[in-house]
C-alpha cells in the first residue's frame, strides 16, 4: 500500500544544515546512481532489477523518461531524486511525480532530502506543472513526516492500481 501526497501552497523554503550542491545528474554519476537506486529498492522490500544498461537507456532516451537530480557533498553523491512527468488529462494539467527520493544513511537528517524536494519544485514550475506528487509505502512514516513538513498534503487512496508486463 502506498500513500499519495501532493504539494500544497504555500510551502516554506527550508534551509539545508549542510553544504551540498543539488544539480542535474551527469553521465559520470551513473554508477553511484545505480548503487543508490538499488539501495532504495532493497529498503522498500523490492528486488532491484535495474542494471547499468537500463539506467543508460533511461538517462539518454530521446524523450527522457525521467529527470535525475543529485545531491553532492564534498565530491560524493549522497542522494538523488527521480522525477517523472505526467498529466491529469481530465483537468488539462501537467504534473511532475517525485518517483524516487533517496538520501544515503550517513547523510540523513541534514536537510538534503528537503533540498532535493525544493529543487524538484523549481523544476516542476519551469516545466509548467501545476502539481508535484510523491508516494510512499504506508509503513514509511519518516518519509511521510518529511513530505508533510515540506508542504505536501496527504491524499486519500484512489483505488487499485493494475499492471501488465509488455514484451
Amino acid at each position: 500500500m502506498t500513500l499519495n501526497f501532493k504539494l500544497s501552497e504555500p510551502a516554506r523554503a527550508i534551509q539545508s544544515t549542510t553544504a551540498c550542491e543539488i544539480r542535474p545528474a551527469r553521465w559520470g554519476d551513473k554508477e553511484a546512481l545505480l548503487e543508490m537506486i538499488r539501495a532504495l529498492a532493497e529498503f522498500n522490500g523490492d528486488t532491484p532489477e535495474i542494471d547499468i544498461l537500463s539506467l543508460i537507456d533511461l538517462m539518454s532516451a530521446d524523450a527522457p523518461w525521467l529527470k535525475l537530480i543529485v545531491a553532492e557533498r564534498d565530491g560524493v553523491l549522497v542522494g538523488y531524486a527521480g522525477l517523472v512527468p505526467g498529466v491529469r488529462l481530465q483537468h488539462g494539467m501537467k504534473v511532475l511525480d517525485l518517483h524516487h527520493l533517496y538520501v544515503r544513511d550517513d547523510a540523513r537528517g541534514l536537510g538534503i532530502g528537503r533540498a532535493l524536494i525544493e529543487e524538484s519544485k523549481v523544476i516542476a514550475a519551469e516545466m509548467g506543472c501545476k502539481r508535484l506528487t510523491v508516494s510512499t509505502h504506508h509503513e514509511n512514516t519518516a518519509a511521510q513526516k518529511t513530505y508533510l513538513a515540506c508542504g505536501f498534503e496527504a491524499l486519500p487512496a484512489r483505488g487499485k492500481t493494475f499492471a501488465m508486463e509488455i514484451g
